[in-house]
């Protein structure tokens, strides 16, 4: 008796080596969020993660681009709050101002405009510039990496500029 083979199509490894990849991307930032406070599975950080894991190749999905924007963002964010306190309009402010500087340098990452529009709604401590942004970016581009060395189809980074 011989055993019938399964074939599974492309596009549902493809998915599942996708869906493994934003675990292994979500797990570490959750992990640490639970067991020392830091607030690193913020709603950007987690488009972060989707981005890397969906679209590893994206011009957005690039190390420096993430880590470029969400730093600026956050500058810009503080700045902003700094100037107007927190407010909706604050947070508009500042998602509107990193628009330019992402664009300039070529660092388009699109989560990077929630965080400068979180800061400008939460006013945080001007730490939060290295933890969670700086924390949660090398983090994410870190665990990317090594996710794109052990998952077969799943080649990250392609470009680290």
């Amino acid at each position: 008796m011989t055993t019938p083979s399964i074939r599974v199509r492309p596009r549902v490894i493809a998915a599942l080596t996708r869906a493994a990849a934003a675990t292994a991307l979500l797990l570490p930032l959750a992990v640490i969020t639970a067991t020392t406070g830091m607030e690193l599975l913020a709603l950007p950080f987690a488009a972060t993660a989707g981005i890397i894991a969906l679209s590893p190749d994206a011009p957005a999905a690039r190390p420096r681009a993430i880590l470029l924007a969400h730093l600026l963002a956050a500058v810009a964010g503080l700045a902003v709050t700094g100037w107007l306190g927190p407010s909706v309009w604050a947070a508009v402010s500042a998602a509107v101002v990193i628009f330019m500087p992402m664009l300039l340098l070529r660092a388009v990452h699109p989560p990077a405009i929630a965080t400068a529009a979180l800061i400008g709604l939460t006013d945080p401590p001007v730490w939060f510039l290295i933890s969670p942004v700086v924390t949660a970016s090398l983090l994410l581009i870190a665990v990317g990496w090594l996710v794109g060395k052990v998952a077969d189809g799943h080649d990250y980074p392609l470009d680290w500029r």
